[in-house]
């Protein structure tokens, strides 16, 4: 009896090791979402081109200077937009879009995803939405959850209401939120970048003004390198048009 049993175990270890279940086979992580295009970190494209992108804002104080660096040296990025400081500000809102820079939906409150359900993520999507709407009479088309935090759950919820979710590139998270020292932030964007990469950093926390302070660098530098800053969009496209060209 005892035969029989480890016998049929073994045969279950086998059939578990070389024929997964449907659940194995598709575990639901980043490399999951990422071929359903559901959500993105970083972007495949020949084109040395990187996407900064702000989080947290807008801000009074620190937009309206991330503003004009981009605009001084001809760059864009994507702003990730708390729903609440959007109908707050949204005569800034209006600049940053008026200045060819992309809107995103950071939620309204930027409560942790993990502490939601599906249903109030999307009623805070909506209202980022309308808020974003109601300022610029456009709406956003890109999602980025608070922290960083994403499930299977949330991103089918921002899928559901159109939004792909916005990632950063493992190795471009500026850390800016924490300031480290503006060397260090500068040494956080530059180590590693590469083309493609989503550039994580903040323009509406009380730290920002090292934010700052490391852009009147970071941006010039990444032009030494050949680099321009675009729109999440535009860098979408870059990659779109790697794949045509590889049909």
């Amino acid at each position: 009896m005892h035969r029989t049993l480890r016998a049929l175990l073994a045969a279950a270890i086998v059939m578990a090791t070389f024929f997964p279940t449907d659940d194995a086979a598709q575990k639901k992580d980043r490399f999951y979402f990422e071929r359903l295009g559901y959500a993105h970190w970083q972007v495949p494209t020949h084109r040395k081109v990187v996407a900064l992108t702000f989080d947290d804002g807008p801000d009074p104080t620190y937009t309206p200077q991330v503003l004009q660096l981009l605009a001084e040296n001809h760059d864009q990025a994507t702003f990730f937009l708390i729903g609440r400081k959007v109908s707050e500000h949204p005569d800034i809102v209006r600049q940053t879009e008026f200045l060819g820079n992309e809107l995103g939906n950071h939620t309204f409150s930027h409560r942790h995803l993990a502490h939601m359900n599906t249903s109030e993520l999307a009623g805070e999507l909506d209202q980022t939405q309308n808020a974003i709407l109601q300022a610029t009479g456009q709406k956003c088309k890109y999602f980025r959850p608070p922290r960083g935090y994403y499930d299977e759950p949330s991103v089918l919820t921002a899928h559901d209401r159109g939004y792909p979710v916005i990632m950063w590139s493992w190795d471009e998270d500026s850390r800016d939120w924490q300031a480290p020292g503006v060397h260090n932030i500068v040494n956080n964007v530059l180590k590693h970048v590469h083309p493609g990469d989503i550039i994580l950093m903040h323009d509406g926390t009380g730290n920002s003004k090292q934010t700052i302070a490391a852009l009147r660098k970071i941006l010039p530098d990444l032009h030494k390198r050949g680099y321009q800053s675009v729109t999440i969009s535009d860098l979408l496209r870059s990659a779109e048009r790697i794949e045509a060209e590889s049909k």
